[in-house]
């Protein structure tokens, strides 16, 4: 096992998000927060010294962050809030810092552009 030079932001829904899911044209069965909040997505960041410098980088990358997120539900653009600001960011979603990254593979990671 190895100790990775990364970090991981761990992107959870709020309430904001679920009902935004909820109100698409496709949406069948209503969402639960509980069914998105247990397998979320997560992000591989630096691996920087202070938590403040983790927080300044997702202020930089969180308009792809977001857009990877609305995609997964809805591929038209237009059913997308207009601003995407990163107070909106905050309240459709709760992010975690880990530290700590432990690879427990020999194998390469392998990468896939989106």
């Amino acid at each position: 096992m190895y100790s990775i030079n990364r970090h991981v932001i761990v992107v959870k829904p709020k309430k904001p998000y679920i009902e935004w899911i909820n109100s698409l044209p496709n949406s069948e069965e209503p969402i639960e927060i509980g069914e998105l909040g247990t397998d979320c997505t997560s992000y591989l960041i630096p691996d920087f010294d202070y938590e403040d410098d983790s927080h300044k980088y997702i202020q930089e990358i969180y308009k792809s962050i977001f857009e990877i997120e609305l995609e997964g539900w809805s591929t038209d653009e237009r059913t997308w809030p207009q601003q995407r600001t990163y107070q909106l960011f905050q309240k459709w979603f709760t992010i975690e810092i880990h530290s700590e990254v432990i690879d427990c593979l020999e194998s390469k990671i392998e990468k896939d552009a989106l």
